[in-house]
């Protein structure tokens, strides 16, 4: 399984961001192999417009089960995260990414 979290900066003990567009990045949990990877958003939320979109576009690519993100997603990157049936999980609140995990293995 893969979980991409929205965040302020790489690692674990990073702060999920609450603006998903608009996050530092995204970091990418694989399950299977137990790697934690980053990937930059920084060309997407400089952008005056469309940050979600693309935001959503990048995440897609990754190819992830679940999308963990601080805030909320914005209506038009939910309706891009949700047409490949990613499982959606939006106000995680100001929490770390391992926090994040955490939790999410409970549920």
């Amino acid at each position: 399984m893969k979980i991409v979290f929205t965040a302020t900066e790489k690692g674990w003990d990073a702060k999920i961001s609450k603006r998903f567009g608009r996050a530092e990045g995204f970091s990418e949990y694989d399950t299977e192999n137990k790697e934690l990877t980053w990937y930059s958003n920084q060309e997407n939320k400089d952008s005056e417009h469309g940050v979600g979109i693309q935001a959503a576009q990048l995440v897609v690519s990754l190819n992830p089960d679940v999308v963990i993100t601080g805030g909320n997603f914005g209506p038009k990157a939910q309706q891009l995260l949700s047409l490949p049936n990613i499982k959606l999980i939006d106000e995680a609140g100001e929490i770390t990414v391992r926090e994040a995990f955490q939790k999410f293995k409970k549920v």
